[in-house]
């Protein structure tokens, strides 16, 4: 982790070659005959600083000591740089406890309306990239600016603007091009919200045409209070117009998919769907369910949802062929309770609660409860009422006999009444004799007895069949009591069951036991079984092969591919494949097997293609290649390694100098090498200073948050002066430094918060959106709070807050085309069948996109300068 931030310190050197080159062109011109004209003026001799003063002597310095200071300075420099990527550690845990706390809601549930406590996320996705993260993120531009006026008894300093455009052309050519080579080869993040995304490049392209517009269009080089007031007012209009996109941009189009259920005479069917007549009885037997009183809309809602009931479970039961019935029961059920309609809350609540890991708020209401009906209790009817309960069945071709539960419920009328009610089985596509033995009879409920039961003989064949159903139907009820005296009675609304016999002549369903399975390297070959679930009737061949993902055959894995044989009553096979011990680290290195369709070698005479063999919940499966733990190995987890150092938190001051002291084994070799400990005792300074920021456990990460950013600010202002000693050292205009140096500096935290974002997070939102609405918030806040503050205290002693533009237009101009480029490329990349992303894909387009980020940059740097030195024409 160290050692990768020291080589992204060290990038700086060659930035220093070319200044310090292009200083010794300058110098010469400074001395020309345009030394009179202020914008193409020299450097100005060296001043104090914020905070540290001036090396003296100063004036007629001889070339080695200037040699001299400037090394110091640079060294100073990076020094500085390499402090700042550390403390950065401290404020991404703060970020991360911030982000992902949760408050308690008091609701009502949907359904029941009992009152219920909800946790939800406080920090929307957007609002907390365009606040805390680039708040945090831009601390040192923003701090900079601030105390910069302060400094300046509220005159604008000489760093001025320069140092906000210079950072945002770091921001959004560098560390996008390093979040693009950041992610792992044939890995891409691609933006999930492109709305927001395109709210967030909008206003920050405006934050800098409007830097512009106030200084050279408005009022040249004058900053009025209106200008800074409204620079600062756009800073919340930035982020609430990103967060109305978020939550609103996105929704149109997306209302058909959460339509209520549709009852299954109104929905449309594919080929594949059971005929309409299979849907559970005719309207027919319908209307005379009803017959008995007036219609009841208890019974037709009853209706409605035995019907979707068993539409689901055939539905389950064609996703999930090998599944037992219990399961499919109460997935079934599951299914009716999910497609039932919600409100906009439940949603957002449930899509929070899947987000934060707290599961599935309609798995955790159902769990425990199987297939039990959700009932609300009802007051006692003045009447008996008879019918089933439930009023739906299931049961395999080879059960024998299925069970039937008839209830009697008495409510306010005699205890001891006697009700009789009469039954008989009705066929519809399960016929009488060849799928059921038809019965008829009269169950009778004397006192005390409120449960009675109907058997069904069911008849096993060995010739498979679609699942078919019959009813099973309740009439002539009547109750008496003493002496012979009705008792009111009538049939209940479920007053009709139906019975879905299950086929289990099948020639089987195939497939794996998982979806995924890990092999140690070392192991040489790994055994796949695949099963042969629901049946076992006849010869069936099953192709197979397999296909490359990360792991790539022959390098990791030896190509398999052909027929896997099973035999009539064949319930079990294997697929062997060869795994290459190459003996290097390999995370996450997969490759799939996949089966084709099964071959029904000999179908049995008069069966169809209904009992044709299918393959079963898993066709398909991955197998990741894992490293041996005996096995060193020799390569740096650099992603790894430094991405979970800059997450992780801590609870208490004793636990932050404990891993001060501690020396990181950054070869994971077991041993601290020479080089491991010149890196610990270099950073020791560092650690021991930032392990006075309080643990994040401390008032939710909030303390530590606002420390970090002070310790940003403070390392930020030594940044500044030293690159200001260094510029006016070797001669380089503050202009110069502010754009190079000083840009660079304060966006180190940056470029390690956008880093770990685009290699955590599953899409590029946190790490493309966070450098855009940085550049936005370093204008609207950097400089419209300085501004808006300086302009305010010259109105109230009646002066004028004066900021000289320089050579802002023409580095401003610079900025934007280079940014409608960018913008460009990121977008053919998302568009581009080979790529689909923004972030990562093949290597050769990576590397081309960084090369084209990286020129641009420097031909930004570069003419900004020959401008600011009069060496190339300006506007």
């Amino acid at each position: 982790m160290v050692a990768s931030r020291v080589k992204a310190s060290l990038r700086c050197v060659p930035l220093i070659g070319v200044l310090l080159c292009l200083s010794a062109v300058a110098v010469p011109l400074n001395a020309s005959a345009q030394a009179d004209d202020a914008q193409c003026a020299g450097a100005k001799p060296c001043q104090p600083g914020l905070i540290l003063p001036v090396w003296m002597p100063q004036g007629n310095l001889p070339q080695c000591t200037i040699f001299i200071r400037a090394t110091v300075y640079f060294i100073a420099l990076g020094y500085m740089f390499y402090g700042v990527s550390i403390v950065a550690d401290r404020f991404m845990a703060a970020i991360e406890v911030i982000t992902s706390q949760e408050r308690e809601v008091k609701r009502h549930k949907p359904v029941t309306g009992e009152p219920e406590v909800r946790l939800i996320r406080v920090w929307n996705e957007t609002v907390s990239n365009l606040t805390l993260m680039a708040l945090g993120s831009s601390a040192p531009e923003i701090l900079l600016s601030v105390i910069e006026i302060f400094g300046n008894n509220f005159e604008a300093g000489d760093l001025g603007p320069a140092t906000i455009v210079g950072s945002a052309a770091f921001n959004l050519f560098i560390i996008i091009a390093i979040c693009i080579l950041a992610i792992p080869s044939g890995e891409v993040r691609r933006v999930q919200h492109n709305h927001v995304f395109w709210v967030t490049v909008l206003w920050s392209t405006f934050a800098y045409v409007w830097l512009y517009l106030i200084l050279c269009v408005f009022s040249p080089d004058v900053v009025e209070v209106w200008e800074g007031v409204l620079t600062f007012v756009f800073f919340p209009l930035t982020v609430a117009s990103a967060y109305f996109t978020d939550q609103h941009g996105g929704t149109f189009g997306r209302r058909f998919f959460t339509a209520p259920l549709q009852s299954i005479r109104g929905r449309r069917r594919s080929p594949t769907h059971i005929p309409k007549n299979r849907g559970g009885g005719s309207g027919k037997d319908a209307a005379q369910l009803l017959s008995h009183s007036a219609p009841d809309p208890e019974a037709v809602a009853f209706e409605e949802h035995r019907k979707q009931y068993l539409e689901m479970f055939r539905q389950l039961r064609i996703d999930h062929p090998d599944a037992p019935i219990e399961e499919l029961e109460k997935l079934a059920t599951e299914k009716v309770v999910k497609s039932s309609r919600k409100s906009r809350a439940f949603y957002r609540i449930q899509a929070t609660r899947m987000l934060t890991g707290q599961g599935d708020i309609v798995n955790r209401k159902l769990k425990g409860k199987e297939s039990k009906q959700l009932a609300i209790e009802k007051p006692k009817n003045k009447f008996v009422v008879i019918d089933f309960d439930p009023a739906h069945y299931m049961c395999l071709e080879s059960c024998g006999k299925v069970k039937l539960t008839v209830k009697c419920d008495r409510g306010l009328c005699d205890p001891n009444c006697t009700v009789s009610v009469a039954y008989k089985t009705v066929a519809d596509t399960a016929q009488e004799e060849s799928d059921f033995i038809p019965t008829n009879g009269t169950l009778t409920f004397k006192a005390g007895v409120d449960t009675q039961y109907i058997e069904v003989e069911i008849v096993d064949n060995d010739v498979y069949e679609e699942d078919e159903q019959f009813m099973v139907r309740l009439s002539q009820v009547r109750a008496w009591g003493l002496n012979n005296a009705p008792v009111p009675v009538r049939l209940g609304a479920a007053a009709q069951a139906t019975v879905l016999i299950v086929d289990d002549d099948h020639a089987g369903a195939f497939g794996f036991t998982s979806e995924k399975f890990k092999v140690p390297e070392t192991n040489g070959v790994f055994v796949a079984e695949v099963f042969r679930t629901r049946g076992a009737r006849g010869k069936v061949s099953i192709p197979y092969k397999t296909v490359d993902g990360a792991a790539k055959s022959p390098g990791d894995y030896k190509h398999v591919e052909g027929l896997l044989e099973f035999e009539d009553e064949q319930t079990k096979g294997e697929i062997t494949v060869e795994i290459v011990n190459d003996i290097e680290y390999e995370k996450n290195e997969e490759f799939y097997i996949e089966l084709g369709e099964p071959i029904w070698q000999d179908a049995h005479e008069g069966e169809g293609a209904e009992g044709r063999p299918v393959l079963g919940d898993h066709p398909r499966c991955k197998v990741v290649i894992i490293e041996d733990k005996e096995i060193k190995n020799a390569l740096e987890k650099v992603f790894a390694d430094a991405n979970i150092a800059l997450m992780v938190g801590t609870s208490s001051w004793k636990q932050q100098f404990r891993e001060a002291f501690e020396v990181e084994d950054l070869d994971d070799d077991g041993s601290i090498s020479t080089k491991e400990k010149i890196l610990h005792y270099v950073s020791l300074p560092w650690k021991l200073l930032f392990a006075l920021i309080p643990p994040t456990d401390y008032l939710n990460g909030w303390l530590c948050f606002f420390v970090s950013i002070f310790f940003i600010g403070l390392l930020t202002a030594f940044i500044g002066d030293l690159a200001a000693h260094f510029g006016c050292t070797v001669g380089l205009k503050d202009s110069v430094t502010a754009i190079s140096l000083v840009a660079m500096g304060t966006s180190i935290p940056d470029t390690f918060a956008s880093k770990t974002a685009a290699i955590q997070d599953k899409y590029a939102d946190s790490s493309i959106g966070n450098v855009t609405g940085s550049n936005a918030v370093n204008v609207f806040l950097g400089i419209g709070i300085a501004w808006m503050i300086a302009a305010m205290y010259h109105a109230w002693n009646g002066t004028v807050f004066r900021v000289q533009a320089g050579a802002l237009a023409y580095s401003v101009s610079l900025f934007l085309i280079g940014s409608v480029v960018c913008i460009a490329v990121l977008q053919f990349r998302r568009f581009n069948k080979g790529i689909q992303g923004e972030l990562g894909g093949p290597p050769r387009c990576k590397y081309l996109a960084a090369l084209i980020f990286f020129m641009l940059w420097g031909f930004y740097v570069l003419l900004s300068s020959l401008e600011a030195y009069c060496i190339i024409p300006g506007f």
